[in-house]
């Protein structure tokens, strides 16, 4: 069986025995019969299957098909066979993907006492010798025995492991402990080396850390590289195995949406080298938390493109809770009485009110994906989460467009190529809240944008991959090299524009200095440590939380684009125009899209909620203006919705797109 990855008219799928498969599929903790067999007759044709023993974080089983790693050296592949079986007898010609849990068993930790759970302490338990064989044992065993007996019916697998199965370091909290204290000091070759006390990872003050606290910045690399380096671990073992004839994913890298402290203790900023890994094919993640409400635009939590660019699958997870999702499940419990387990599922008090409001949430990240070329999947997390004639007719619709637009292109139309990166932060106090600011806050601003844009990871900054962008926007790069300084500079001289933010070079090797900014951007840049307030742009005053220290530009070569509210420039271009310079980690699209228009860059909106996902071959768009909107075109002509079938036609390079019940649309030209 020969499976791999295969671009399509720009867009990536599964090749299976020469066939490409569109990659869509389903997901469920609860699969039966009938959830399978419902997304089988809608067409899907890939499938996860998810395999495991673990209580979940609500108190529950993963999986209701039981334990397979039951002992030390001691497996029941029983469990694994049962759901397999019921997965091929419901969908007979799909493919699958196994999903094998590998943190530590109950059975484990009492035959290991003191040892962490790496379900929730991952980090100090991960370089524990005898779990890491002990699991990769498990592993490869589960999957020969699946290669063995259904390796037919397998396009590949998915490793599995810490909180919620997303390789999360969660509630240790960056903590030292034994274990992770002897590999920190081999890690360094210090055997006087310690790991930072809680007070000193938690220890407040300005934005960046200072020179003395160089132990708290060395120990967060070697905490994320610690989670790093056992994913691709338990990766390099799987390939062992299956010796890259399947595919092999994870769930990982959420740096665009982990906020607060969450985002230096989760153990994802280190995702670059996972997402380079050659033993590493798929990626997958929930959409953006930040962004699900009916009037947001919804958003990816990884740096997608640098995954398309490497030839990564990345699947957005749809878990949202629909209308017709059950608040509460019953769940079999081991009480004496057969009481069973009542679930209440967490945020069912905010699901969707109604048919119309699930619809809507599905079209949009829909026609997202579609129109950055990314995977899909639907999770029907606890069982009836997408139970209606209409859903499921819509899934069938989803899944059939795939198949109708297979020849149509999929390449990127973006002019605008964003950077951002996990290694920097290692520079950042952990209670700065600089990532909400510059990651989380700054999606909303590219989506309200109205341009297209392709979102990289640092390490992607290359003069042959980004040579044909016209405005290259670096988030959050504190400590940047002369290799892509150089790089940058040199596609500004062949005519794009830099637009920095922040505190660009300020953290160079650890050491701040104001210089490095001034160096980096061409323009002289001041430092404060009083805070200068809001920023003005057109009449709207826009403010940030963030502790010192403070930018502002005072060069008189610059041209002001907004104004602190005591007359600091804000931002500024040089003489040149082709670095523009925001002393703020955060700005408003309203400033944003003045640059597109200065720049000649094409928006297909102009109002903030008319949302935008457009490809060389279709315009994705999604209304939440609430009202009739207007969405502008390159070319005047006829314009079906594939969608719904509506046909539109543009005058003067504008579309008028009417308020509806459903308002995400997919245009195509005629």
């Amino acid at each position: 069986m020969d499976v791999s990855i295969k671009r399509d008219a720009g867009m990536l799928k599964i090749s299976i025995d020469g066939k490409l498969y569109s990659p869509l599929s389903f997901k469920s903790f609860r699969p039966n019969p009938t959830n399978v067999s419902e997304f089988y007759n809608a067409g899907i044709r890939l499938f996860s299957v998810l395999s495991s023993g673990i209580i979940n974080a609500l108190g529950v089983p993963y999986s209701h098909y039981g334990e397979s790693w039951i002992g030390d050296n001691e497996y029941d592949f029983s469990a694994i066979d049962r759901q397999m079986d019921m997965f091929i007898a419901n969908a007979p010609d799909a493919y699958f993907a196994p999903m094998f849990q590998l943190d530590t068993r109950p059975w484990y930790l009492k035959s290991h006492p003191g040892l962490p759970n790496s379900f929730t302490h991952l980090s100090q338990v991960a370089h524990d010798e005898e779990w890491r064989h002990a699991a990769a044992e498990y592993l490869k065993a589960a999957v020969r025995h699946c290669e063995e007996k259904y390796g037919d019916k397998i396009y590949g697998y998915f490793i599995l492991g810490g909180m919620t199965t997303e390789w999360f370091s969660l509630h240790d909290k960056e903590a030292p402990h034994p274990i992770k204290e002897a590999a920190y000091r081999k890690y360094l070759n210090d055997e006087a080396a310690h790991l930072p006390t809680t007070e000193e990872n938690e220890r407040r003050g300005n934005v960046f850390l200072s020179e003395s606290e160089e132990n708290v910045r060395t120990a967060r690399r070697f905490h994320c590289e610690t989670v790093t380096d056992l994913v691709l671990y338990f990766a390099s073992e799987a390939q062992s195995v299956i010796k890259h004839k399947k595919l092999l994913g994870c769930y990982y890298g959420y740096l665009m949406h982990l906020g607060g402290e969450f985002l230096f203790y989760s153990g994802h900023l280190g995702y670059e080298k996972l997402f380079l890994s050659p033993d590493i094919d798929m990626i997958s993640s929930p959409s953006d938390y930040h962004y699900r409400g009916i009037d947001d635009p919804s958003a990816f939590m990884v740096t997608k493109r640098t995954l398309d660019l490497h030839n990564k699958l990345y699947f957005l997870e749809f878990d949202h809770i629909t209308h017709v999702a059950p608040s509460r499940v019953s769940e079999p419990c081991d009480d004496p009485n057969g009481n069973a387990h009542i679930l209440e599922i967490p945020g069912a008090d905010s699901k969707c009110k109604d048919e119309a409001e699930s619809l809507n949430l599905m079209y949009r990240d829909y026609v997202l994906c579609y129109g950055n070329g990314a995977a899909l999947w639907w999770f029907d997390m606890f069982d009836g989460w997408f139970r209606s004639e209409r859903m499921m007719a819509s899934i069938r619709r989803m899944v059939s467009l795939h198949d109708e637009l297979s020849s149509r292109s999929k390449e990127s139309v973006a002019e605008v190529a964003v950077f951002a990166e996990g290694e920097s932060m290692y520079n950042v106090r952990r209670s700065s809240g600089l990532g909400d600011e510059s990651l989380i806050k700054m999606q909303r601003t590219l989506a309200e944008m109205g341009a297209p844009y392709d979102l990289y990871s640092i390490s992607d900054i290359d003069d042959k991959i980004i040579a044909n962008y016209k405005l290259l926007i670096i988030l959050n790069s504190y400590d940047i090299s002369e290799q892509k300084l150089e790089t940058l500079r040199n596609l500004q001289n062949n005519g794009a524009v830099v637009l920095w933010l922040y505190a660009p070079g300020y953290a160079h090797h650890g050491k701040c200095s104001i210089d490095n900014i001034s160096k980096v951007v061409g323009m002289n840049i001041e430092v404060s440590d009083d805070s200068l307030g809001a920023y003005l742009y057109s009449g709207t005053s826009v403010s940030s939380s963030l502790a010192a220290p403070y930018f502002s530009v005072n060069d008189p070569t610059s041209r002001s684009i907004a104004l602190f509210e005591d007359a600091a420039v804000a931002i500024a271009t040089s003489s040149d125009a082709k670095n523009i310079y925001a002393a703020v980690p955060y700005i408003n699209s309203d400033v944003v899209a003045d640059i597109l228009d200065k720049l000649g860059i094409f928006r297909y909106s102009r109002d903030k909620r008319l949302y935008t996902y457009v490809n060389r071959g279709a315009i994705g768009t999604y209304n939440a203006t609430g009202s009739d909107a207007s969405l502008y075109v390159r070319d005047d002509g006829k314009y079906v919705d594939v969608l719904f079938g509506d046909e539109f036609y543009a005058k003067n390079g504008v579309i008028n797109l009417p308020l509806r019940e459903i308002n995400a649309f997919l245009l195509i030209k005629e």
